[in-house]
């Protein structure tokens, strides 16, 4: 954008009666060409059930016609996105349950302008990953039927790797666990 454009007329022509004409100035004028761009980031890249990320989309200059329909997100939903000044705009990303994905991205289209009505240019976040299927277990006994003095192999089987696991997370009726 350059704002120091002028129209400037010499002294070269004349008038019929031959007399020299004065130059002139135009007032300044503005001259933007330039598309704007942004970046996307999210304030938390690895999502689990529960939790949320803002999403931030940063300008190079004022916006106008932007909002939710000019952004895709994966796996999902983006709340309303709000903003102060038109280049910096936030929004609330809450992951759509029963997802297990690394490599999800949330993209910008170009529909969007700057205030001048130079068409805006595509972006795409870094990846983000949703993992809201909680884990399941199978649980197997070397042997189900038991008498007295006897015990029992038990075998708890994860789909997935889990953390702060122990025995005291399991309950065992008419014996113990160890």
């Amino acid at each position: 954008s350059n704002t120091s454009n002028v129209v400037s007329l010499n002294t070269s022509y004349t008038d019929t009666a031959g007399n020299t004409g004065t130059a002139a100035t135009s007032a300044s004028y503005e001259v933007d060409t330039l598309a704007p761009s942004a970046t996307i980031t999210l304030s938390n890249s690895s999502l689990s059930a529960g939790e949320t990320s803002t999403v931030t989309i940063s300008f190079t200059e004022a916006v106008s016609g932007f909002g939710n329909s000019d952004v895709t997100v994966a796996n999902g939903t983006l709340s309303t996105l709000t903003t102060s000044n038109s280049i910096t705009w936030t929004a609330t990303f809450t992951p759509s349950g029963s997802v297990s994905n690394t490599s999800n991205v949330v993209s910008l289209s170009t529909s969007y302008t700057d205030t001048a009505g130079n068409t805006g240019t595509a972006a795409t976040s870094a990846t983000y990953a949703v993992d809201t299927i909680a884990p399941s277990a199978t649980i197997t006994l070397s042997d189900s039927s038991l008498i007295a003095g006897e015990a029992s192999t038990v075998t708890i089987s994860f789909n997935e790797a889990v953390s702060g696991f122990g025995n005291s997370d399991v309950t065992v009726a008419n014996g113990t666990l160890s």
